[in-house]
This record gives C-alpha cells, structure tokens and sequence, in this order.
C-alpha cells in the first residue's frame, strides 16, 4: 500500500502583471504569405535585431494580433519586450513618426 499524501491545499495565486523588459522604437516589416488559398495573408511581422538571448538570430518577430492594423509593407513603431511564460514576447504599442537620421 502506497504512503499516505499530504492533502492538497488551495492557493490562491493572483496572476502577475506584466513585466516590460525592453522598449524601442524599430521599422516593421510585414511577411505575407505568397500563393495558396490565403494569398497575402499577414503571417508575421519583423524588425532587425532587438533579441538579446539569440545572438545569433538576424531578427526578431511580433505575430500579427500583436500589431495595430496599418497601411502598407512597413511601419515605424515603438515595441516592447514582454516576460511571459513560457517565454517572452514582442508586441508593438503605437505607430510613431519615422526618427530623425
């Protein structure tokens, strides 16, 4: 006969609010898909860089219901880094002004 379990106890866990890692203002680049039934479907966007674990990645994506809707292939947009479980996330806040170069 198995040992006796401890009896399981109720926790009352609030969730956590979310946690800003990094802020930027970046260039998105919308990726459509080409052919097929959902031609130019938005399947993601990207911008370069902005990933600090995965040196090695080019750039970073943001999945399309994270993005405000605008017109157009590309777009100045200030993101932001989100901790999230399982793991963290881009989603992009407002659309901004193309920066000065």
């Amino acid at each position: 006969m198995p040992a006796p379990r401890a009896r399981e106890r109720a926790t009352t866990h609030a969730p956590k609010p979310e946690r800003i890692l990094n802020r930027m203002t970046v260039r998105l680049h919308r990726v459509r898909q080409y052919g097929g039934e959902d031609h130019g479907k938005t399947l993601m966007f990207t911008f370069p860089g902005g990933t600090r674990r995965a040196h090695r990645s080019v750039c970073s994506f943001i999945s399309p219901e994270r993005v405000p809707p605008f017109e157009g292939e590309d777009a100045w947009f200030e993101v932001e880094e989100v901790s999230g479980k399982p793991w963290s996330f881009w989603r992009a806040v407002r659309q901004v002004a193309p920066p000065d170069a």
